[in-house]
């Protein structure tokens, strides 16, 4: 981000927008633990401070691919020891006995919002292991050093997923509110080969769906987003929702699990690729819950929320529409 600038038009004469350092070092962390998608959409904060081998982690999330998030911010440049430090604790994490890694995470998890959702999530995301855990990396920081973007250009061609994510913040004036601009350098990794922990088809998480007694609510899940022209890309033990232009842009995610499916959105995405609807507007209508929540919907509250999504899709433009 070295080269970004930001002006504001009032008529013909641009003004320079000046970049302002006031508050981003000092509350990033504060910032990202109150809202997860400052980081990412369907990015669920469970630890913060978690004291580990090589030292305390900042933040550690379980992401909509049910994959636990290791993330070290930098209130500076992100240099190349950051990367090294993330893949100790990485490793620590990996490496943890999932009661263990329950009973670390546990105490602190009232400070991050709903203790008790947060417990289930924990303990939803270790009940799902039985074939391995997943651990990947993400760095924030105020600008990246490029010797850091060449060596994980590098680990992502052999499979290592790395996320950098660089914020700059700008002030119009003093009595505007701070601008926070964010650029995402996404995971660089090969195509899944098949294996235990590989993609499965779309057919195959139908009848995961069937096992746990949801076949026809997740049926009309994958239903209504093709009606709405999107696209359904099976994971591990989930689809996730894509728009028609970007198939490895996340819209939606969804989980068949124990009689009931987990959902999670992200608002941004949608008011990115259909606009003019607004995050607030994707947020109020498929987020009710609040950000960086996947929750686990059955029966009735399955049913609710499906009606509500449903209704949403519909609204939105086809990708044959001109607007």
């Amino acid at each position: 981000m070295a080269d970004l600038g930001m002006w504001t038009i009032d008529g013909d004469a641009p003004r320079r927008v000046a970049r302002s350092g006031v508050g981003l070092e000092r509350h990033l962390e504060d910032w990202i633990a109150n809202d997860c998608s400052l980081l990412a959409d369907g990015l669920t904060v469970v630890g913060r401070q978690v004291w580990l081998e090589g030292g305390p982690l900042d933040l550690l999330g379980i992401d909509w691919q049910d994959r636990w998030v290791v993330i070290e911010l930098k209130r500076e440049r992100l240099y190349r020891d950051a990367l090294a430090q993330a893949l100790d604790y990485a490793a620590s994490i990996a490496g943890m006995d999932g009661d263990d890694l329950e009973a670390l995470l546990r105490p602190g998890l009232e400070r991050l919002g709903d203790a008790d959702e947060l417990a289930r999530s924990v303990r939803r995301q270790l009940d799902g292991e039985d074939e391995g855990r997943d651990v990947v990396v993400l760095l924030a920081g105020i600008g990246v050093d490029a010797g850091l973007e060449r060596i994980v250009d590098h680990l992502g061609g052999y499979g290592v997923p790395i996320t950098i994510v660089s914020f700059d913040a700008f002030q119009p004036s003093e009595d505007k509110p701070l601008l926070l601009i964010r650029e995402v350098a996404e995971e660089r990794t090969p195509p899944t080969r098949r294996g235990p922990r590989a993609r499965r088809t779309v057919d195959e998480i139908r009848a995961l769906a069937a096992v746990e007694g949801v076949p026809e609510p997740f049926d009309r899940f994958l239903k209504m987003a093709r009606d709405a022209g999107l696209v359904v890309r099976p994971y591990r033990v989930g689809v996730m929702i894509a728009p028609p232009t970007h198939h490895n842009r996340y819209l939606m995610y969804a989980r068949p699990e124990k009689g009931g499916i987990v959902l999670s959105a992200g608002p941004a995405a949608f008011a990115e690729f259909f606009p003019p609807l607004t995050e607030d507007e994707a947020t109020a209508a498929i987020e009710p819950r609040g950000r960086g929540r996947s929750p686990h919907l059955a029966g009735a509250e399955l049913n609710a929320r499906l009606d509500q999504i449903e209704a949403f899709l519909k609204d939105l433009p086809r990708p044959h529409d001109d607007g």
